[in-house]
């Protein structure tokens, strides 16, 4: 009898440490701003972008998305790559459905909008990862993998509990997504995207893969090392949470409009007005 009560104090000690994880993480999501979502859409796509070698500056992408002013002598795939996320981020701030084909294929078609022909498609021929030792999944098995791997998500997600249990399973995910790369092309920021949408939806802090740490995520990609990688979500989901805080707080901001933006806009008004 004193075993039993025993097993059941450490039972209801685990429940209530995973119901105070639930409410804390649902706390911090009421807790995000406008500031902080268009914060989020800047780090997001130049953070993404950045890692496929895109070489614009965070300033420049500040640019583009929050003020809609374009810098002079601007790469055209480069612009476009870094612009598609604005249409993105309102379907993606809209995260409430479970991940299919049709919503992947949905994200692929805007991250890759003027950029291929093909977007929003499944790959037709083979296609290989640069530096990767696996082959990618064969073109006619990608709907099928495709569909297995949203059931799994989708299982492992509702039958998970806890915030680490949930990084582990969108992480792990994310590795054989990558494994699969069913598009011809963007698979790396579509991958990226879909672990947002399911840290939103499941109501975590998003989780951004900082630039300035590709190689480890590379090697973390390649490695399959699950464990390591759900630690690293886990730091970064919290720097991610004092974010939000200081955002909620207003205590900072890190949207600031780019040096001189309207001293450049005033000068070519002018410059238009006297030709």
């Amino acid at each position: 009898m004193i075993y039993q009560d025993k097993c059941d104090i450490i039972f209801t000690r685990k429940d209530d440490e995973k119901e105070d994880i639930a409410m804390l993480e649902n706390t911090i999501m009421e807790k995000i701003t406008d500031e902080y979502k268009n914060d989020l859409l800047v780090r997001m796509a130049h953070h993404s972008t950045a890692i496929e070698g895109n070489t614009l500056t965070q300033e420049d992408t500040t640019s583009i998305l929050i003020y809609g002013y374009i810098p002079k002598g601007m790469n055209e795939r480069e612009y476009y790559e870094v612009k598609n996320y604005k249409k993105v981020f309102s379907f993606l701030l809209e995260a409430e459905k479970e991940i299919s084909s049709t919503l992947m294929k949905q994200y692929h078609k805007l991250i890759m909008e003027n950029l291929r022909d093909d977007n929003g498609q499944f790959k037709k021929t083979g296609n290989m990862v640069i530096g990767a030792d696996f082959e990618p999944t064969k073109p006619y098995l990608v709907p099928s993998m495709i569909e297995n791997w949203c059931n799994n998500l989708k299982y492992r997600l509702e039958n998970t509990k806890t915030l680490e249990e949930k990084v582990e399973a969108t992480l792990e995910q994310h590795i054989q997504f990558e494994k699969i790369h069913p598009f011809p092309d963007g698979n790396g920021r579509t991958g990226r995207l879909l672990i947002i949408h399911s840290c939103l939806k499941e109501g975590m802090p998003p989780i951004i893969i900082p630039k300035e740490e590709k190689g480890k995520y590379i090697s973390l990609l390649q490695s399959e090392d699950i464990k390591e990688f759900t630690k690293w979500g886990l730091e970064l989901q919290k720097k991610e949470r004092t974010r939000i805080e200081a955002f909620y707080n207003k205590e900072k901001s890190t949207i600031k409009e780019p040096k001189n933006l309207w001293e450049r806009k005033m000068k070519e008004g002018k410059e238009g007005n006297s030709r």
